[in-house]
This record gives C-alpha cells, structure tokens and sequence, in this order.
C-alpha cells in the first residue's frame, strides 16, 4: 500500500493543474452490452495509464463481482466500505477509496460480497442514481480522471453511471456477437438520454483482444469502420496473455510488464482519447478501419499533435508522458540540447514500481526491435486454429 503523505505530496503537486483543459475532472464510464470483452480490463490499465501520466485518477468499479478491485490485488479482506456505504450512508467517495500499488491510482468497489449484499447494492443503485451521481460530482474536486466500470447490459448500474459521466467509451471484443450487440446498446443509451438530458455522450468505440492473423479481426475491424465512422477509435488492444493474467498478479499490466504490446496499446489509447477531447473541431474526411495491432506495434512515423492535457496550467514543463511519447521525445531531442532534460524524469516516470523498465531499456527496446519472446509468442491459439479461420 501506499505511503500516505506520499499520496498527499502527488495531489498537492497535481492541485494547479488542469489535465482536461477544464475546471472539473473528467469522468469517463465503459460500458458494454455484452460481458467478456475486456471492460475492467481496459478500465484498470487505462486508469494507470493516466495516473503514470501525471493525473489524480480514481477507478469506480459498479459491477458487483468486484472484478475491479481483485484486478487491483484488493480483495475483501483488504476493502473496507465501498458504493453501499456512500449509498446507505452518503459517505463521500474518498472515505471509502483504497490505495492502489501505483502513486496516484485508487480504487472503490461495490463491496458487494455476499447474495444478500448484492440484491441490497442493485436496489441502492436503481432507487438512489442521483446520490450516485452527487457522490461522483463531489469527487471530482479530489481527482482529475475517473474512470467508471459497468457490469455487461443496461441495468441500474450503467444508467447511474452513464447519469454520473461526462463520456463513454465502449470495448468491442474483435468478434461478430460483440459487433452485433453494439447497435442495441447505442439505441438504449439514445432512448436513456432522451428521458435525461444530463446522460453521458460518446467518447468512442475501441477493438480489444485483436489478433491481425484471423480473418475475423480484420472484418469486424472493416465493418465497424464503415457503420460507425469517426465514433470508432483508432488504437486497437491485441490479443495479449500479458492483459489475461493481470488478475493473478494484482497489478495493471502496464505496470507489471511495459513490453507487452497489450501495455503499449493502452498508453496509445490514453494519448488518443486526449488527443480528441483537446480537437477543437471534428474531422470531416471517412474514417478508416483501424490497424489490427500485431504482436508488437509499429514505430509511429510522425508524432501526432500533443494534446494540452499533457502541458502544466502554466505552460510550462510536461509532466510525466507514456513510453511511446516519451521515446518519440528521447529521439527528437537528442543531440539538441533536451536530452538530459527528458532523463530527468525518468524517476517521475517510474516511481510506481521497482520492475519498470528503465527509460535506457525502453530506448534500446525501441530502436533495436527487441521483443519479449515469451509474452508476444503465446498467444492461446495453436497454427492449426489460424489454418482454419483463414
């Protein structure tokens, strides 16, 4: 667990900054009609993808399995009070959110462990959605993303979350019956939104467990191109054991193995969703289908526009950026005078844990090629699978 004065030092250093481009923190909900395409997953390393880059992020988890905080290596011996207690008791948010293994990442689960506990939490959540909503907004003065959870459908927990978030973003397993229960899920939120106007909007569509070698990546990647242009995002998250076995380590797999090309996804996912909500007007031209990201991720042959999340309120120095960024950085400044400026925050990059990689291994990682064997190889599919489904 985390040094409590440590946590205070990071808030305090965060406190001028806007990462938003806003006054308020921004609060995001990942939903899904159907279960199992990497909602909790994407929540967790997303929010640490954040919280490495310099934001104050909090992870809500309203599924009542507590997948969440057990991705986080908290179970119920280490929780103590959850979304029941702000619900029966109006206890704020922070009263009841835990310390994570990563310096500005924490976490409040339903805390729902027990059948008695969960029907008690699901009436909590359909009859008090507002109480939800006014515990979130309370938050927001603590944090600068919050990054919401929903269990698979429409039920009371996604309404409340969907009244409570400014944005909603939505995984798409690289499956046909994931593509399919898409258009269901968008028409519940239009006809929700409808009945209440303060519902959250679209922030985008993203692919997971993509895999480049079937042909069924590759087509529901085409076909959702086409039906949903602009809304669909362009970084894919691959098929990556790396993201399966989070749960068992307890810690978001970007922290616990920055080689994966699960890992790189996500930072790349971060920098696009700031990317767009810092656009100051929606691209016109037809949007392609997304790249199917293969086992390790192809340098980037330009450096997309630096969002002004990235940037102190003053203007001044960036604050820590994800390792794809930061290795664009390393290369355009070397030899001009930034380089050591840059390996100056190396320590700001990597003080979450003492297995990150070195900033020296990530360049060398990068210009050289060098993979992780083991990670990128197994993939859970045998040569006869791909033989058959191409």
């Amino acid at each position: 667990m985390l040094n409590p004065s440590a946590r205070d030092d990071s808030a305090s250093a965060n406190a001028a900054v806007r990462p938003w481009d806003e006054h308020a923190s921004r609060v995001l909900a990942l939903v899904s009609q159907k279960g199992g395409v990497g909602k909790t997953t994407s929540t967790v390393n997303l929010g640490a993808c954040f919280a490495l880059n310099g934001h104050r992020v909090l992870v809500i988890g309203t599924d009542p399995q507590c997948g969440l905080s057990r991705s986080l290596g908290l179970g119920p011996q280490q929780l103590r009070g959850g979304l029941r207690e702000v619900l029966l008791s109006g206890l704020p948010l922070a009263d009841v959110a835990h310390a994570t293994v990563l310096p500005g990442l924490q976490v409040v689960s339903s805390d729902a462990w027990t059948m008695s506990e969960e029907e008690q939490y699901k009436d909590l959540m359909a009859r008090q959605a507002r109480a939800f909503v006014a515990a979130v907004n309370d938050a927001r003065a603590s944090f600068d993303t919050i990054l919401i959870d929903c269990p698979p459908g429409f039920g009371a927990e996604t309404r409340a979350a969907l009244l409570a978030a400014d944005g909603f973003l939505v995984p798409v397993q690289a499956e046909e019956l994931s593509r399919d229960s898409l258009a269901r899920l968008l028409d519940h939120v239009r006809e929700f939104g409808a009945a209440s106007a303060d519902a959250a909007a679209l922030d985008g569509l993203f692919l997971t467990m993509t895999d480049h070698r079937t042909r069924m990546s590759r087509r529901v990647a085409t076909l959702l191109g086409e039906e949903y242009g602009d809304r669909l995002l362009e970084t894919t998250i691959p098929r990556n054991t790396r993201l399966s076995e989070m749960a068992v380590d307890g810690r978001p797999t970007v922290i616990f193995d920055r080689r994966s090309s699960g890992s790189r996804a996500y930072f790349d996912l971060m920098d696009e969703i700031l990317v767009r909500r810092g656009r100051t007007a929606a691209a016109t031209a037809p949007h392609p289908a997304p790249r199917i990201v293969a086992a390790a991720p192809e340098p980037r042959a330009t450096e997309p526009p630096r969002p002004p999340a990235l940037q102190s309120a003053a203007g001044g120095a960036d604050r820590p950026r994800s390792p794809g960024r930061l290795l664009d950085d390393l290369r355009r400044n070397e030899g001009a005078g930034g380089f050591a400026g840059l390996l100056d925050r190396e320590d700001e990059v990597l003080e979450a844990s003492t297995d990150l990689l070195s900033l020296d291994d990530l360049l060398e990682e990068e210009e050289h090629g060098a993979r992780d064997r083991r990670d990128e190889g197994d993939w859970g599919y045998g040569d006869d699978y791909y033989e058959t489904v191409n």
